[in-house]
């Protein structure tokens, strides 16, 4: 007869005091994880911006500074060109690989609001590309007197077109560059929602977004280049590590959160363009669609044009730069080659 178990004994019970002294504990521990990536997150954009002081000049208003670049002309100007730049970088990206290309003119590089070492000027609703449009005029007024020819990348397209719109008598024409311009099916992507957030989005930007992009900045990069490689010395050149400031990080998802309620409404204006529009894309930009942007403006406003680069991706102007500085120089009134050049580059590739 086979004997009968034992039954198992029962485990003692944990005690109240030992549940709370392990709840206590792991507060605790919650609590030292959320200071300690609050203070990285600090310290990581302290130390971004030390390596890339401001290297320009400041317009000074009520509300703060707009941060730029200038850089004269070899010789004598043939002009003026207004750089704007896109989301998650600063002026340096578009000057770093068009200022050899537009050396015959007089450049002018701003920082957007929040971004580079531009004040946010009006906090939070300084999202609104309108607002940045204004305060980006103000700036340009204060420095360029003369009309420029305007040049504007990716997200910086919101802001340019409106400045387009409502100051043409500034403008020689408009150059954008795999340029937001329309409205986009999928909206953005999701960690943009909660950084915007009023309460939650300066404890989720210090948390998980500034650790996150902090690791994938060199896939970031990218992504954005593909199908081709990355400009070698790009991150450094560009100054991309600004972004990991908490402030300029979320500044970053604000305006893209607020970009495509804006280009819904702007987007039926561009039938009164006044002034010449040349769109520059790549046809192989998974950011920007080349088709729902680029081409629909070039389509809609009355003097538009469509250069499509074959085997490029969202980063035409350092894909090729020869062909931006000749859309340049035919809205400057100069002799332009550009039909040639976009001829050769799609022959090329």
């Amino acid at each position: 007869m086979a004997a009968t178990p034992e039954p198992a004994a029962n485990p003692e019970p944990v005690s109240p005091r030992i549940r709370v002294m392990l709840t206590r504990s792991l507060l605790v521990l919650a609590a030292l994880a959320v200071a300690g990536l609050w203070l990285w997150s600090e310290w990581l954009g302290a130390q971004v911006a030390r390596r890339h002081p401001p290297a320009g000049s400041f317009v000074s208003f009520d509300q703060g500074r707009l941060h730029y670049r200038e850089r004269r002309a070899e010789g004598e100007a043939r002009g003026t060109v207004v750089l704007i730049h896109g989301a998650s970088s600063s002026h340096a990206d578009m000057l770093a690989t068009l200022g050899p290309e537009l050396a015959r003119y007089r450049i002018i590089a701003f920082d957007r609001p929040g971004h580079g070492w531009s004040d946010r000027l009006e906090g939070d609703a300084m999202a609104d590309p309108a607002r940045q449009a204004a305060a980006l005029m103000r700036g340009i007024d204060a420095v360029v007197p003369e009309r420029f020819v305007l040049v504007a990348h990716s997200l910086g397209g919101a802001s340019a077109t409106r400045i387009a719109l409502e100051r043409p008598d500034r403008l020689h024409g408009l150059v954008l560059l795999g340029a937001v311009t329309h409205p986009w099916p999928g909206g953005i992507s999701w960690y943009h929602h909660p950084t915007t957030w009023p309460l939650v989005g300066p404890l989720f930007t210090r948390l998980v977004g500034v650790p996150a992009a902090s690791t994938l900045l060199d896939s970031g990069a990218e992504s954005v280049f593909a199908p081709r490689p990355v400009t070698p010395g790009y991150l450094a050149a560009a100054q991309i590590e600004l972004l990991l400031r908490p402030e300029t990080f979320r500044a970053n998802s604000q305006d893209i959160a607020a970009t495509l309620d804006f280009v819904t409404a702007q987007a039926p204006l561009y039938r009164g363009m006044k002034v010449p529009v040349i769109a520059i894309t790549g046809d192989s930009d998974t950011i920007v669609s080349p088709v729902i942007h680029s081409a629909t403006i070039a389509r809609q406003a009355p003097q538009g044009r469509f250069v499509l680069l074959p085997g490029v991706g969202h980063m035409p102007h350092h894909a090729a730069p020869e062909i931006v500085a000749a859309a340049v120089d035919e809205l400057a009134g100069r002799r332009s080659n550009l039909a040639s050049l976009a001829g050769a580059a799609a022959r090329r590739d």
